[in-house]
């Protein structure tokens, strides 16, 4: 069976995002720093499509902000959900992968996932995709 194509979407801009973008361009006359920020935030909420996680046979890439990363299967360990805890309370769960390289990377979000649920779909992925081979 041929592995297919799979585009995962971003997660929807919230609403505390809006409001944060509406508070960078209130400020941006008195702060012109805030311009940058309100326009990565603004290209966020307008080009969301260019931010998807891309499944492919030969790897995956994703695009955090401006450049796109690209993996192939053969490069990744695996993928696992990483904790982040600050004085004993969990603030954010990553998914994270290790590179043969011994590099480990966190993808920016979970895309509309759990991130345990994310990180199990993909390594089910890669695992088909290694198990096929290259076409």
């Amino acid at each position: 069976m041929e592995l297919e194509e799979v585009t995962l979407p971003p997660a929807q801009a919230g609403p505390y995002l809006g409001l944060l973008a509406a508070g960078l361009f209130g400020m941006a006359g008195q702060y012109p720093i805030a311009l940058p920020l309100l326009a990565v935030f603004g290209a966020k909420i307008a080009f969301s499509h260019a931010f998807a996680l891309e499944l492919d046979p030969l790897g995956f890439s994703y695009r955090p902000l401006l450049y796109r990363h690209r993996y192939a299967w053969r490069e990744v360990r695996g993928f696992r959900v990483r904790t982040f805890r600050l004085l004993g309370i969990t603030f954010a769960k990553a998914v994270v992968f290790e590179t043969t390289r011994g590099e480990l990377r966190a993808l920016p979000e979970s895309f509309r996932m759990e991130p345990e649920a994310l990180a199990a779909f993909l390594n089910r992925y890669r695992a088909s995709a290694l198990a096929e081979g290259p076409n």
